[in-house]
């Protein structure tokens, strides 16, 4: 009796651990011919100390879009194209504050200066941006309808850097492994972020593979990130330069819920803070200084 409870008690501790190091292989999916419908909402607050005067800045978006994929061509290239169908954000500045609303895209700005900055939301609402894969699903390229990014102006050009949207699209693509994994695996990857203006901020990520969660009916794969290396660069721009940087991670969470049958993220969520000390050059004049950045997103694909 003993020896038989012995040897259950053995076979079930087998199999607990064999099911809990069962790999599965996480890869992006693309139905063709489908139309996808998502929301994010974004929320930043920067505290910038310039000669011991802070300056505060804040933004909230609310944005929700449309992906929709084509039909492969004879080589196998697919179009997917992307458009703003809604957005609300507001941007709070020292003494201004700038709101757009896609209801009422061509309201101007309170202050005339600031239209170059409502001129880039409009063009956001605008225009659609097209990603081409290859056969293979890699990407070939991601564009502008034909013409359109000659008439945007520097600001928007600068927001809409067809590098900048390739990398991004890339990025976006590359954070799943590349291999199978089962519970426990890590892996590392490295992004940009375009902050506009020739503003460059880098990071490096390490991801976790958590296992599989419920939720609404649907079995989903978990996965977590923390942000643990950043830095700061300004490209470009020759009235604001960055000599030194020496910003640090203060906290790093980021889930992903993806859905490996359909091959999406079913939704995403993320929190990062990163302060320290950086010297910054401004037409000329050396100004050291801190800042205090905490940046927060959550996307959902509507069903």
């Amino acid at each position: 009796m003993l020896r038989s409870l012995a040897l259950s008690t053995m076979c079930l501790a087998l199999c607990t651990g064999l099911a809990s190091a069962e790999e599965v292989t996480l890869k992006a999916k693309f139905k063709e011919g489908s139309k996808v419908v998502a929301q994010r909402e974004t929320k930043t607050t920067q505290t910038l100390t310039l000669a011991g005067m802070d300056i505060d800045t804040k933004s909230t978006a609310f944005i929700v879009s449309g992906t929709s994929i084509g039909e492969r061509a004879a080589d196998g290239t697919l179009k997917i194209e992307e458009k703003t169908e809604s957005l609300q954000t507001e941007v709070t500045l020292p003494g201004v504050s700038i709101q757009f609303d896609s209801a009422n895209p061509d309201k101007k700005a309170a202050v005339e200066q600031l239209e170059p900055i409502l001129d880039i939301f409009r063009a956001v609402l605008r225009l659609p941006i097209t990603i081409e894969l290859d056969a293979n699903n890699q990407l070939k390229a991601v564009k502008l309808p034909d013409g359109e990014f000659e008439k945007l102006s520097e600001a928007a050009q600068s927001h809409f850097n067809p590098e900048s949207l390739k990398k991004a699209v890339e990025q976006a693509m590359a954070f799943l492994p590349e291999g199978p994994v089962k519970k426990g695996d890590t892996w590392e990857r490295s992004s940009e972020s375009n902050l506009g203006s020739g503003q460059v901020m880098s990071f490096r990520t390490k991801y976790e593979y958590q296992g599989t969660v419920q939720q609404d009916g649907e079995t989903l794969d978990k996965i977590t990130g923390k942000a643990f290396d950043v830095n700061f660069a300004i490209n470009g721009n020759p009235m604001l330069q960055v000599t030194k940087s020496d910003l640090k991670v203060i906290n790093s969470e980021s889930t992903y819920l993806f859905n490996r049958e359909k091959g999406y993220a079913a939704s995403q969520s993320s929190k990062i803070q990163i302060a320290g000390p950086l010297t910054l050059v401004i037409n000329g004049t050396t100004l050291p200084g801190k800042v205090d950045l905490t940046m927060e997103e959550k996307n959902t694909r509507q069903k």
